[in-house]
């Protein structure tokens, strides 16, 4: 006669196994928004972009006003290097070209600000429809308490930049709110 298996607790049953689950089902919920550059990366960049970083903030790069005239398709980068672009753009219409025109010293030199190093040297732009963009309601974070904005303000009252006190007061609201 066989003999049952040692893990198996009554006899005709089959042994127990030990299924465990994935490490993200073991940590709980995930954030969709940490899953998307994941998810993102190949189509991405299949079109030249190394992340989504210039498609999300297309916007605060260019200013709002070309933005919403002028959106990215591509960047081309020369082969077996990584800086020296060429950024390729769809333009709504001829004034916004011109537009555009007239502010690519300025453009090219955001661009490049925000990658951190020389990564666009040129910028072709071609007519046509703008993909179409969803508007997202962005939440402002409720207002601190009287204490955590003073804290705050008693920490960027030493810096002279008007746009960078403006910044650091907004990081700082949504790290006081994010560690309540």
């Amino acid at each position: 006669m066989a003999k049952d298996s040692p893990s198996s607790k009554t006899p005709g049953q089959p042994p127990e196994r030990h299924v465990e689950k994935p490490r993200r089902w073991r940590q709980g919920p995930v954030n969709v928004g940490s899953l998307t550059g994941r998810v993102t990366r190949p189509a991405l960049g299949k079109r030249g972009f190394a992340g989504a970083d210039i498609l999300t903030h297309w916007a605060t790069i260019v200013g709002a006003d070309l933005a919403a005239f002028a959106a990215p398709l591509e960047v081309k980068y020369p082969k077996g290097r990584n800086a020296g672009a060429t950024l390729h753009l769809r333009v709504a219409h001829g004034a916004a070209a011109a537009m555009l025109q007239m502010k690519l010293p300025q453009v090219m030199e955001r661009i490049n600000r925000f990658f951190g190093y020389q990564a666009v040297v040129q910028v072709q732009a071609a007519q046509g429809p703008l993909p179409v963009r969803r508007r997202v309601k962005v939440q402002e974070p409720p207002p601190l308490d009287a204490e955590g904005a003073a804290r705050l303000e008693e920490k960027i009252k030493d810096i002279a930049s008007e746009p960078l006190k403006e910044s650091l007061r907004k990081l700082g609201k949504a790290v006081q709110q994010r560690s309540r």
